[in-house]
Formats: structure tokens, sequence, C-alpha cells
């Protein structure tokens, strides 16, 4: 298992679970050349990280601008929540070197890195 207490430090969290932190970072691609290592991929926690990320940014908006319409705070979500802002910080935490992907993705940069990071 990679050594993750550089993110929870970078992230101010300490994780009880190691196991779910180590599947965050678990490319679907990399289980296909590392098969049988006890790993699962990442698209549920994925998933799920989306909804509650979305819904935090939502009642933080909805909270501090409560005379903004909701057409403009949609936007504003929308804006905060995508594939570039997400890769941005995932850049900017270094998040790239602790994910698990197959060599092919590894080589990868560009939108197809920023997707994977988002």
């Amino acid at each position: 298992m990679k050594d993750f207490s550089e993110v929870e430090k970078k992230l101010n969290v300490e994780f009880k679970n190691k196991d779910l932190l180590q599947q965050a970072f678990v490319h679907r691609s990399y289980l296909n050349e590392n098969s049988g290592k006890g790993l699962e991929q990442n698209e549920r926690l994925e998933f799920l990280g989306d909804a509650v990320l979305e819904l935090i940014v939502t009642d933080h908006l909805y909270k501090k601008f409560p005379d903004k319409p909701e057409g403009e705070l949609t936007a504003w979500r929308a804006a905060l929540v995508n594939t570039k802002m997400l890769s941005i910080v995932a850049k900017d935490l270094e998040f790239s070197s602790y994910l698990l992907l197959s060599r092919g993705e590894a080589k990868e940069t560009g939108k197809s890195r920023d997707y994977i990071l988002a």
C-alpha cells in the first residue's frame, strides 16, 4: 500500500479507513494490469464524492448568498464543481503522484489526466 500520510497532512484529515483512502486513487486501468492485489477501483467512491461535494458547495452558496436566485447559484456551483476546477485543485494537492494507473494511462497528460484527477 502506498503511504498516504502526506495526503492526510495536506487535507488536514486523518482517515480511519486507510483502505478507502487508497481506493480513492485506484483507477480501473490499474486493475487490468494488477489483478489479484485485493484492490477495488474508485468509480463508486467517485460517484459518492461527486454528490457530497456538490451538496457541500450548494449548501455553502445557499447560506452565503441568501438574496441570489437559484439560476445564479446553479451557475456558480457549476463553475466550482467541474472537471477543470477539480483537476486544478488535485494538481495543487499533488494527487497525481498518488494515482494508481496502468502504464498506458500513466503516460497520458492533458485532458485525459485532468479528467482522471478530477
